[in-house]
């Protein structure tokens, strides 16, 4: 059984015709025999088109299609509550699971968040600042603070991860951020000033949690970590027996030297970064 993962499309900021792209997709899965497709948040800033998108896919693949939101899809046509409810569609994954037929798999999917503990030498009041003069994540309302918000994550996942070990399920765990330290860029020798070091430390602060990673490490019945929300190409590591991969597609961006991509094409790049495994 052969399972995708992707990441990170920005079909809207990588100006893709989402009507084209859906329908060259939705072929490569078929051409692949892929059962599940998990898509692991950000592919248009606009829940809604993201939403769309995936009841569209669904109707044109073999298998099934899945996806969680990343901070890009919170942006627009969404609300925190609608978000944390598990009636919005029967693609959405946040905060629930899907046990594979005939198998003792379990996929467990939430969206997740941050709670600035990457970078525990900056106070949480500045980080506070940066973020609402300077980050995309400014534009999404939600009625409690970042840390509270990271708290409801693990306390979700913790729920899901017991659930699965009193069953016995073997766990493939999707999330957007980033669920472990070991998964940041180490800082460039380019950064010399401190403030450019200052902003470093800001971005890595909005990344995602090393309360997560330390959560997923009590329970050895997680075998893979899949998250997106960092760019670029990102080796995959393990720890304590969990495999943890990226499949972020990224940004092409005008600026050659600053391009994400390793391919020419978008669908050259989301068929490179794409993972795919067999269970």
């Amino acid at each position: 059984m052969k399972i995708a993962i992707s990441s990170d499309n920005h079909l809207d900021v990588n100006r893709q015709n989402p009507d084209e792209i859906v329908y060259l997709q939705a072929n490569y899965l078929n051409e692949q025999n892929v059962e599940y497709y998990l898509f692991a948040g950000d592919m248009f800033n606009d829940f809604q088109k993201t939403k769309n998108y995936f009841e569209k896919l669904n109707t044109l693949i073999t298998g099934k299609a899945y996806f969680i939101a990343g901070n890009h899809d919170m942006l627009k046509n969404i609300t925190f509550e609608k978000l944390e409810s598990n009636n919005i569609s029967d693609f959405y994954l946040h905060n629930t699971y899907i046990d594979i037929p005939n198998t003792n798999w379990r996929i467990i999917g939430n969206n997740g968040w941050y709670d600035y503990s990457f970078s525990p030498t900056l106070t949480e009041d500045e980080i506070k600042r940066w973020k609402n003069t300077y980050w995309i994540d400014a534009g999404i309302k939600q009625p409690m603070s970042d840390n509270e918000h990271e708290q409801l994550v693990l306390q979700q996942s913790k729920q899901q991860f017991d659930l699965a070990k009193h069953t016995k399920k073997k766990v493939l765990f999707v999330t957007h951020f980033v669920p472990n330290s070991k998964a940041l860029w180490s800082k460039p020798a380019t950064l010399k000033s401190d403030k450019e070091i200052r902003i470093f430390k800001m971005v890595n602060a909005l990344l995602g949690s090393r309360h997560l990673g330390k959560l997923i490490q009590d329970y050895p019945e997680i075998k893979y970590v899949f998250y997106g929300h960092v760019h670029g190409w990102h080796e995959p590591f393990q720890i304590a027996g969990t495999s943890y991969l990226n499949q972020a597609v990224g940004v092409r961006k005008k600026k050659r030297k600053y391009h994400e991509w390793q391919k020419d094409t978008f669908m050259d790049q989301w068929k490179y970064r794409m993972n795919i495994i067999n269970i």
